[in-house]
């Protein structure tokens, strides 16, 4: 499947960016544990980054992609990804992660596959010594690895009815207009943020976007926080111009940007003014996942004409 579909899959999930959950830190806990290894992670593969959701003997909390293990694994789901000797596989063999202070000289990961079949992580091990596992602790990491994929497919499911509580009926806009529109606003990095500002502060800022953005709403027009802290969903009459939604996404920016963050939008309009707010939500999703992808490939751009 399609590397854009691998990231849509992982998008919906919200799990990037996420504050620490106790469930994840017990899960790579067991995983150390149960296949002797000083470090474990639950690994999600972004954009362009390798990003740990829970982790155990790494200071980091995440890796460029192009460096990461879990990049590889995610490649053939359902299989487990082996490396015995890091340093004897022209693979890794010049891996920072292996070369530098990490140390890293052995790795196993078993990929967190999607009811769609992508991979979008891993629950990995990892040693500073040669070894491997034995077939307990293979089979040990593939449970581990069903169980957290349990826990994303549960944490997605709570996601979709908070959203259709939140979006069950089409909005009062539609009632003067043909057709209306939903908005995606998501501020970025959002746990980082938290870790580095305090919950408080970054809380505060988020209400004060919530007020900007409730400023520049008309009237049938409506804002809700449907899908974490970080993220707002705004409901408008009719289609959104350009300039509109560059003004959305501006405001939202000048919050994010005093936290040391970026903010991003995307809409999408109903083809009617009846149809179903997920329906629309959906389209709109997919369209942030696609701005994003885009932002990443500009930085890409940017940083290869240097």
């Amino acid at each position: 499947m399609s590397e854009h579909q691998r990231q849509r899959d992982l998008d919906t999930y919200r799990i990037v960016d996420s504050l620490p959950e106790a469930a994840y830190d017990d899960i790579v806990r067991l995983a150390s544990r149960l296949c002797d290894a000083p470090i474990a992670s639950i690994s999600l593969v972004d954009r362009d980054r390798q990003w740990f959701k829970a982790r155990i003997g790494l200071a980091t909390e995440q890796t460029s992609r192009d460096i990461a293990f879990c990049d590889h694994a995610v490649r053939e789901p359902e299989l487990l990804f082996e490396v015995p000797d890091t340093a004897a596989d022209e693979r890794f063999a010049d891996n920072p992660l292996v070369t530098g202070s990490t140390g890293l000289r052995f790795y196993a990961g078993m990929p967190l596959v999607t009811p769609n079949g992508t991979a979008v992580g891993t629950v990995c091990v990892m040693d500073r010594a040669p070894r491997q596992l034995d077939d307990a602790q293979r089979e040990a990491l593939a449970s581990l690895a069903r169980i957290t994929m349990n826990l994303l497919e549960s944490r997605r499911q709570l996601l979709d009815a908070r959203r259709e509580v939140a979006l069950d009926t089409p909005p009062e806009a539609a009632s003067t207009a043909a057709c209306y529109s939903l908005v995606i606003v998501e501020i970025q990095s959002y746990a980082a943020v938290v870790q580095q500002r305090g919950h408080r502060i970054v809380e505060n800022a988020l209400q004060q976007c919530e007020h900007a953005l409730e400023r520049i709403l008309q009237p049938g027009e409506s804002l809700n926080r449907v899908s974490g802290a970080q993220e707002f969903v705004l409901t408008l009459e009719g289609e959104v111009p350009a300039e509109r939604l560059r003004q959305i996404e501006q405001l939202a920016d000048a919050t994010a940007s005093a936290l040391g963050v970026h903010a991003v939008a995307a809409a999408a309009t109903s083809g009617s003014a009846t149809e179903s707010p997920l329906a629309v939500f959906e389209r709109a999703d997919e369209e942030l996942t696609r701005r994003k992808n885009a932002r990443i490939n500009l930085q890409d751009a940017e940083i290869a004409s240097l």
